[in-house]
């Protein structure tokens, strides 16, 4: 993006479930889940530059959708660090280039949240740590905390436990989005309206790969408990998974988080670059990405 003279930049990756259990409500109305959870080499960027007042400017093909809203992420998130340092005089003049869908199950309004703490620490010399940083980040939503970290991991409770992976390799793939948005409110009550899981069925020990072959063995070994109770607010969801299914070389297909959006993991990015395309000349009303995910090392 074009920033501003002496503005500094952060990039809000899209945060992908490859997987996704969900548990039965607790008594304050939120799911406990167990999510293994990577990050693409897609998603918005945010610049900040020096101000005597906090704002936000949104640009890019996705910022229409968000124009109206009063309680962006990015501002809450900047609030609350604010909050955290004790410094409420603090000021940026932010601008937010957003190229992620709205409502698509890939964290992009967290991610952007998240890039906002990050950004925001540096620029105002707070010296907070990432671990830090998370904490602040669970009082602005469920999934910052976890983008705030932007590595693999496993998301536990209702996303303020988290654990990176000590070991997992960079994966390749797409993300798919078929132009629909899907309230996760609206999931979880029909997840409910289903009788849920009932379970978080999730490991006794951390997934560990070292190998490609090995983590796909893991992810496939789990599942998104989302995926049914979406698919019956969205049919076209499932429409979208056999789609990615029937790829050539793809390895697993899955919805990501509450959906609409999907992934499917390929051997390379080559051959990831080869179904996006095929893929988006087949849809050509869906969002297509190739993409890949940074492993533990990145």
């Amino acid at each position: 993006m074009s920033a501003p003279a002496q503005a500094l930049e952060a990039f809000a990756p899209a945060k992908v479930n490859l997987t996704l259990h969900a548990g039965p409500p607790r008594a304050d109305g939120y799911h406990p889940l167990h999510s293994l959870v990577v990050f693409a080499d897609w998603g918005d960027r945010l610049a900040a530059e020096p101000s005597d007042a906090l704002s936000l400017s949104l640009i890019g093909p996705g910022a229409e959708g968000l124009r109206d809203d009063p309680h962006n992420l990015v501002l809450k998130a900047a609030w609350a660090l604010r909050a955290a340092a004790g410094r409420g005089e603090l000021g940026a003049r932010l601008t937010l280039e957003k190229h992620l869908p709205v409502a698509a199950g890939l964290g992009g309004g967290s991610a952007d949240a998240a890039a906002a703490l990050r950004l925001l620490n540096h620029l105002w010399e707070l010296d907070f740590s990432l671990r830090q940083l998370a904490e602040i980040a669970s009082v602005v939503g469920a999934d910052v905390p976890a983008c705030v970290w932007s590595r693999p991991l496993v998301m536990e409770g209702i996303g303020d436990k988290i654990t990176p992976l000590a070991a997992w390799p960079e994966l390749h793939g797409l993300i798919a989005n078929p132009g629909v948005a899907v309230a996760t409110p609206d999931v979880f009550r029909a997840f409910d309206a289903q009788g849920g899981s009932g379970t978080l069925s999730a490991n006794a020990r951390l997934p560990v790969a070292g190998t490609l072959a090995r983590a796909l063995e893991i992810a496939a070994a789990g599942r998104n408990d989302l995926e049914a109770p979406a698919i019956a607010l969205q049919p076209v969801i499932g429409e979208m998974l056999a789609a990615l299914t029937a790829l050539p070389g793809a390895r697993l297909a899955r919805m990501s988080g509450s959906g609409a959006s999907a992934f499917a993991l390929l051997e390379s990015r080559e051959a990831a670059d080869a179904a996006a395309a095929a893929l988006a000349k087949a849809h050509p009303g869906w969002r297509v990405q190739a993409v890949s995910f940074a492993g533990a090392a990145s």
